[in-house]
């Protein structure tokens, strides 16, 4: 049904509108609820406002459309093309986004909870402030992206792709980031309590400040990473690559767990022995 109430506000209340043109609409506070758009076209549409629920937008054309301080709860954006799309201050629920391309996307402020990004492409997308719950970004392409300040809980970046990512003091609580590929990614004064980075690749990673304390990085490739002023105790370095690692300190790495499969800031392999100078790089 579609139709609109005393106040101009459009409403969609379970209406079939496959493949529907309506770019640049001014949907703002509309109510679209189980309603199916699946393939429609939608590039630059005003649906600031707007409360979305149970809505359909699988393909569908969503390029620099404006959700800002939407509500949205169990809606599908499955493969949609959402690239700049503007998300600030939304409030997300149990909605999925697998396989969407949502580069240069904007999430400041937003509240995700419960949400779907696998394979998704978040390239350069901006999630400062957001705080993000029990979401799943696992095997995502977040290259760049910005989460500066975000708080987020219980949520999986498994096998993700991330180079330049940055996480600077963000709180970052028993997350999974376990097999990503994050190289040069900045965790500067991050919370990451609870978080495990097992098989990561964190080659040149900023950790200056970060709070590390019981964080699992066994196996992960540090190699080059910064840790200066780090808080390192019970953190799991078993198996880790920290060859040419910066800033370390003694006391840093005597708190935290190595062992004989360690490699440590000078290139030499074993547990850290407290006095032995193996905490500096090899000079080049």
């Amino acid at each position: 049904m579609l139709g609109a109430s005393d106040q101009g506000r459009c409403i969609l209340n379970g209406a079939v509108l496959s493949g529907i043109n309506l770019t640049g609409a001014d949907l703002q506070d509309a109510i679209i609820r189980g309603t199916a758009l699946p393939d429609a076209e939608l590039s630059n549409a005003k649906l600031g406002k707007a409360s979305i629920d149970a809505a359909n937008f699988q393909r569908a054309l969503l390029g620099g459309a404006d959700f800002t301080e939407a509500r949205v709860s169990a809606s599908d954006f499955g493969s949609s093309w959402m690239a700049e799309a503007i998300w600030s201050d939304a409030e997300i629920h149990h909605s999925n986004f697998r396989r969407s391309n949502l580069r240069r996307a904007r999430f400041q402020g937003a509240l995700l909870d419960s949400c779907k990004f696998p394979e998704a492409a978040l390239n350069a997308a901006s999630f400062q402030h957001a705080r993000i719950a029990l979401c799943d970004f696992s095997q995502s392409d977040f290259t760049a992206a910005q989460f500066v300040r975000a708080r987020i809980d219980n949520t999986r970046f498994h096998a993700a792709s991330g180079p330049d990512a940055n996480f600077t003091n963000c709180r970052l609580q028993a997350c999974d980031f376990a097999k990503s590929d994050l190289p040069r990614a900045r965790f500067c004064k991050a919370d990451l309590a609870g978080s495990q980075f097992a098989g990561t690749v964190l080659r040149e990673a900023d950790f200056r400040q970060a709070k590390l304390s019981s964080v699992v990085l066994s196996h992960a490739d540090l190699s080059g990473a910064r840790f200066g002023g780090a808080l390192l105790f019970a953190a799991d370095l078993r198996g880790a690559n920290l060859t040419g690692a910066r800033e370390l300190t003694s006391q840093q790495l005597s708190q935290a767990r190595t062992d004989h499969t360690t490699t440590l800031p000078n290139g030499s392999q074993g547990a850290y022995l407290r006095y032995s100078g193996s905490e500096r790089p090899a000079a080049r």
